[in-house]
Formats: structure tokens, C-alpha cells, sequence
């Protein structure tokens, strides 16, 4: 069976393409889910990925068919000044009239592409502060600064010379150490296989070092001192200086962001409703 949109026959090669395109990202998000099912889905949403790029295509060309040749020439001109004599857009240049034409043809597709959406999307209007603070207040999330401790640590490394008992006693003298009053910076340059900056680590949020290491420095407080603790890297004493709870970004340092987010958003319904249009009233068959 072959496909076609509005009598022009969509090659499979251009389906195959769009599979090859999204499964990686695709089997990440739908791993759960039976293999046999998620590749019919994979096919059908790439069948309707590549029918949508047809009919805007196919529109694009029926609104913006005449396209001035200086147009052309300007973008051309502008890829060319954007890489180097051995680039790709060179390289077709240089392969002779036809590769030209072919290039300069796929110019005429993406500008006209682009006017349609200009044309679609021309008209949104600007987000009013209600649909603004109602976002910000739906992602509040994303605009929170997270909690952050800063934090440094003595740390021994397992090697083959040491055996995990030396390295535990070794640990225990260093604690016993900081238990009579030694300055942790200096048992830290003294001692730790990761001596800069006296083991400091300045502020990390949650998720940026390892979890057994966050699991304990998290549940310290400022001024405190942990036991040794194991992770994968070796055997640690941690010491917290500050801590900082998370806080939401006020909603004016953010502003452009969302006003920015609104507008992508609102710009991809229009191209979706646009779609659904053309799709609607389209002869979409397999035959």
C-alpha cells in the first residue's frame, strides 16, 4: 500500500526517515509499554508526522508560489557566509547545475514554509498578566531556586595498597580528631585524597553529587560534622557550613520567560489547528 495526500504519492523512505528520527527519544519515553504496541505507535505517529509535513508543504507552495529570485539569492548568500569553502552548502554549489537548482529549490520550500507560518501565527496576541501569573503559578516548580547546602568533606579513596579496614581506621583517627577540636579545613589538606580548598565543595543542589553523599550531607546542619559515611568514590566525613532553603523566583525576574513560553505555545496551537484543518478537508488515502 502506498500513501498519498491530496493525490501526491508520499515515498515510505520519507516514513522509514521520521521512524529513524524519533525512536530514539520515543523508546525512552514509552519503554513501559508493550514493544509490539509502542512500534505501531512509533509508525503511526511518524505516518502523521510525515503527512502534516506534506500538507503544510503543499499549502506553503499554493499560497507563496511565486518567489522572487533575489529572495533566494540573499538566503543562499547568507549560508554560504555562514560556513566555511568546505562546508556542505559550498560543496553543493560546486557540484554542478542540477545539485544548484535542487538547492536553491529546497531555499524556495523552507521560505515559503516559513511565510505560511508568519501568516498562521502573525496574529497572536500578547499574554495578559492573568494567563502570565496563572502559569507561573501551574509551574511554580520550574521558577523555584532548589535547596542548596554548601558543604566539604575528607575523603579516602580504596586502593589496592589499603585494605577497607586500614581505610575505616584511618577514617576513625581523622574523626576522632575533629571530635577534640581540630580545625576540619586542616585534617581536610592534611588528609583527604581531594585536598583543594580544604575538601570544599562550595553550594550544590540536590542531584549534582552522588546519592549516598547527599543523603547525609542534606540531613546535616550548619556547623555540623557527619560520622564516615561510605559512596561509591571511597569513605567521607562531611561538614556543612550553610544551608539554604529552596525559594520561588519572584514572578517579575521571570516574566519574559513565560511571556516567551506563551507565545511558543500559542504558536504551536495555531500550526496544530491549522493542520487539523487541512487535514480535514484533505483526501488522505493508502492505495
Amino acid at each position: 500500500m502506498t500513501l498519498y495526500v491530496n493525490g501526491e504519492q508520499v515515498e515510505r523512505a520519507l516514513i522509514d526517515d521520521e521512524i529513524r528520527r524519533l525512536r530514539p527519544s520515543y523508546e525512552q519515553a514509552f519503554g513501559d509499554i508493550d514493544e509490539d504496541a509502542r512500534e505501531r505507535q512509533l509508525v503511526e505517529w511518524s505516518r502523521e508526522n510525515v503527512i502534516e509535513a506534506v500538507l503544510f508543504r503543499q499549502e506553503a507552495q499554493k499560497q507563496f508560489a511565486d518567489i522572487d529570485d533575489a529572495v533566494i539569492g540573499q538566503a543562499l548568500d547568507h549560508l554560504l557566509a555562514q560556513e566555511n569553502e568546505t562546508g556542505p552548502v559550498h560543496q553543493r554549489m560546486s557540484a554542478g547545475a542540477e545539485e544548484q537548482a535542487k538547492l536553491r529549490a529546497e531555499i524556495a520550500d523552507q521560505y515559503r514554509k516559513e511565510q505560511l507560518i508568519q501568516k498562521i501565527t502573525g496574529d497572536i496576541s500578547e499574554s495578559t498578566d492573568k494567563a502570565i501569573r496563572k502559569y507561573y503559578d501551574q509551574n511554580i516548580d520550574r521558577f523555584t531556586v532548589p535547596e542548596m547546602v554548601h558543604a566539604a568533606h575528607i575523603v579516602k579513596h580504596p586502593s589496592r595498597e589499603t585494605s577497607p579496614e586500614d581505610l575505616q581506621k584511618d577514617m576513625e583517627q581523622i574523626l576522632g580528631q575533629l571530635n577534640s577540636g581540630a580545625a576540619f579545613e586542616e585534617l581536610a589538606s592534611q588528609n583527604s585524597d581531594c585536598p583543594d580548598n580544604a575538601g570544599d565543595l562550595g553550594f550544590f543542589a540536590r542531584g549534582q553529587m552522588v546519592p549516598a553523599f547527599e543523603a547525609v550531607v542534606f540531613n546535616l546542619e550548619p556547623g555540623q560534622c557527619s560520622g564516615t559515611f561510605q559512596s561509591e568514590f571511597g569513605l567521607h566525613i562531611a561538614k556543612v557550613y550553610e544551608k539554604r532553603p529552596s525559594i520561588p523566583c519572584p514572578l517579575e525576574q521571570v516574566r519574559e520567560v513565560i511571556v516567551r513560553d506563551l507565545k511558543q505555545q500559542a504558536r504551536e496551537k495555531a500550526i496544530e489547528n491549522f493542520l487539523d484543518t487541512q487535514k480535514a478537508k484533505s483526501a488522505i488515502e493508502e492505495r
